[in-house]
């Protein structure tokens, strides 16, 4: 009687540990949150085969008029790990961020001081089509010394441990992933912060990430081979000066410099008159936005219309995504 119950209470304690065991192994898988699908994108690329990071704005929302949710919430409260861009872009996040995600790691890409910045253009018609490369030597070295210092306020927020702060907000264009070289330093920054908090999955992560740079440096090479370096078009807003800097790329404008602020009737004048002028042969719309403007612009001059997305709104969520963003935005140029 005795043995068998001695049996029975080792069977429920197996039972016990196998659960508890389980239920400590789904706990201890690292908790990664994004806040935009190409940073998403890049942390899959590093989780490939260890786990799976969450996504904020998914979809064809934008980032700049996002609200969030109840189950977002409950992802920023369970996250480990966070990244986003930076106000500029998820300005809805920088309040949550500090008293939702208490717990997490919160990295701010923009303040990566090996990103390379550029400022923003102050007018939407570029005269000098190489005025986007010619502050090329202040933008890559001359913010390093400035990011060193600064903005103590800011580290209050939730930015523990980072060295690199420092550029005013609204400097800088935050869309830094459509420089693919930008993305490699995120991709480093997000498997240094996932290896110390993830230390048994070390070396798959190393491999991933050495994988992810190897795909990367192909892509720019596939880009260069066969991007159109000579297409003349005009852009819904000034968010591809990464894009076109590394590769070479001469836009004629934008029609807004700011998705806040809608172009009025003398800026829309001036466009068409430029599209006239340099015999443009595009104007791209974006998914985010209403392409009404758009579509009267090209009614108006006979130009052609495509599709430029810098967040890939109708990719599927994967490690794939960010390469197909690319490929995307080189063939709809390629065609202009």
């Amino acid at each position: 009687m005795l043995t068998m119950k001695n049996q029975i209470n080792k069977f429920f304690f197996s039972v016990f540990l196998t659960l508890f065991l389980g239920f400590s192994h789904a706990k201890a898988e690292l908790q990664v949150v994004t806040s935009i699908k190409p940073i998403h994108s890049l942390a899959s690329m590093l989780m490939d085969g260890i786990g799976a990071p969450k996504l904020i704005v998914d979809g064809s929302n934008s980032p700049h008029n996002f609200t969030l949710k109840p189950s977002h919430a409950k992802m920023l409260q369970n996250a480990d790990l966070v990244f986003w861009v930076g106000e500029d872009i998820e300005a809805f996040l920088e309040k949550p961020l500090r008293t939702v995600a208490k717990k997490a790691k919160k990295i701010e890409l923009m303040e990566i001081s090996q990103i390379k910045k550029i400022k923003f253009r102050e007018k939407n018609l570029y005269k000098d089509h190489h005025d986007d490369h010619g502050h090329k030597k202040h933008d890559d070295h001359g913010h390093k010394k400035h990011d060193d210092h600064g903005h103590k306020k800011h580290d209050d927020h939730g930015h523990k441990k980072h060295d690199d702060h420092g550029h005013a907000h609204g400097e800088h264009d935050p869309h830094i992933w459509l420089d693919p070289l930008n993305a490699k330093v995120i991709l480093n920054v997000m498997a240094k912060n996932m290896k110390i908090m993830d230390k048994k999955n070390s070396a798959n992560y190393d491999s991933n990430l050495k994988k992810a740079n190897a795909k990367i440096d192909g892509l720019v090479s596939e880009i260069n081979r066969v991007i159109n370096k000579n297409a003349k078009y005009v852009v819904f807003h000034d968010a591809y000066q990464y894009f076109e800097r590394r590769f070479g790329l001469k836009t004629l404008g934008a029609l807004t410099v700011n998705t806040d602020v809608l172009p009025g009737a003398e800026q829309l004048k001036d466009i068409r008159k430029v599209i006239k002028r340099e015999n443009a042969k595009c104007i791209f719309s974006e998914p985010q936005f209403n392409p009404k403007i758009i579509k009267a612009i090209a009614k108006d001059t006979n130009i052609k219309t495509g599709v430029l997305d810098p967040l890939g709104a109708d990719l599927k969520n994967n490690k794939d995504l960010y390469f197909q963003l690319l490929n995307n935005l080189s063939n709809s140029l390629r065609k202009c």
